[in-house]
């Protein structure tokens, strides 16, 4: 496995593993974020994969809310700090969309781009990839994750 580095203006290195899944542009698109020194948030991706004990009801009524549920992130170690095993939108705060995850297991960040379980298609924050060259959505409608 390959390995980097990302450092930003208010932190020491910090280390990266490249795993199997690695893709080039997403991690491109978060190393650019934080050396930026730019606020980031982190919003929990509401899904029953995450939350399997609440009802999808519950889950759909509560996504609605999502622009109050963004966890500020200053600095790289903040990532640290997020809730162990629940996957999360990662963004520039002032962003209102992105297809980069990020989440904690075991005390290791992982980010990665988000694909339609069923389709395999790139997913975004607002559910669907949209290409901004074209003009065009991947999908007409929303995807759920």
């Amino acid at each position: 496995m390959n390995t980097t580095t990302i450092t930003s203006s208010t932190a020491d290195p910090i280390p990266i593993e490249r795993l199997s899944h690695y893709d080039p542009a997403v991690h491109q698109r978060v190393q650019e974020w934080l050396a930026s020194g730019q606020l980031l948030a982190w919003i929990p991706i509401l899904s029953q994969e995450n939350f399997p004990d609440v009802p999808p009801q519950i889950l759909q009524f509560a996504d609605r809310y999502q622009a109050a549920m963004r966890w500020p992130i200053h600095r790289p170690e903040d990532l640290l700090a997020l809730p162990e095993g629940i996957t999360g939108w990662l963004l520039p705060a002032d962003a209102d969309d992105t297809d980069v995850a990020c989440g904690v297991w075991n005390g290791e960040v992982y980010i990665l781009g988000v694909r339609d379980k069923r389709t395999g298609r790139p997913q975004s924050l607002l559910g669907e990839r949209f290409d901004v060259a074209t003009g065009q959505a991947d999908d007409p409608k929303p995807s759920a994750i």
